[in-house]
């Protein structure tokens, strides 16, 4: 074989090599493209999957009261619905309120005693002052001659200052007069501030009706014009 004769086979194995290497190189891109954009494309699926509970419909059950005309929220506690620290909030709130503006002579004793261990020290003094006013409720309510029940038609919290919560209840009391079984009907807005209080120094009997330092740092009641 002449030398030109070598020469010409040695550089076509050169470009075949070249070319193969070349094939080789564009495969092994195509392979990274190809594994670059399925990962884009799970990514994308997996955003997609979670942003799909944001875009589902909330559905919120209401009860309508038809005697009275309450409207309510069907709740439970747990995920997304009511969590414990604001239905424990809606219950102290309540009950503190229907302690206060209830009235039963027989019950007036502990009634009294119990609601003192919800105030703050304005407030409890201002309860007080009632209670020592002519307008307090053994006056009114003439001792054992009527009794008084709350309903909380409504109860709606909002923002307050520093650690103070804010609560605006409207309530509507049932005047039962003892003698002939007749009633009537007022109905009031409280506006009342508290916060919780649990290092508040306490007796075991106190801590057993107010076991997590619910205080009323404010209370103020306006009764309505006209009764419904």
């Amino acid at each position: 074989m002449s030398e030109l004769t070598a020469k010409a086979l040695s550089d076509s194995r050169s470009f075949e090599n070249a070319i193969l290497e070349r094939d080789m190189r564009m495969k092994k891109a195509g392979w990274i493209v190809a594994a670059l954009a399925g990962l884009l494309l799970v990514f994308a699926l997996a955003a997609l999957i979670l942003l799909l509970p944001l875009k589902t419909t909330t559905v919120e059950l209401y009860t309508l009261d038809r005697q009275t005309g309450r409207i309510e929220r069907v709740t439970t506690v747990g995920e997304d619905k009511l969590d414990t620290s604001e239905v424990l909030n809606l219950s102290q709130t309540a009950s503190y309120v229907k302690r206060r503006e209830g009235y039963n002579y027989f019950a007036l004793q502990q009634d009294y005693r119990e609601t003192q261990m919800f105030n703050s020290d304005e407030v409890n003094k201002e309860y007080l002052d009632w209670f020592n006013s002519p307008d307090a409720p053994d006056a009114v309510f003439q001792q054992a001659a009527y009794v008084v029940t709350v309903e909380v038609l409504s109860n709606v919290p909002s923002e307050g200052t520093g650690s103070s919560m804010v609560e605006m209840l409207r309530i509507k009391r049932t005047i039962r007069k003892v003698k002939d079984n007749t009633e009537t009907y007022d109905y009031w807005t409280v506006r009342m501030t508290y916060r919780y209080f649990p290092q508040k120094k306490m007796t075991a009997s106190e801590r057993e009706v107010n076991p997590f330092g619910f205080i009323v740092t404010s209370y103020q009641r306006f009764k309505e014009k006209s009764d419904e």
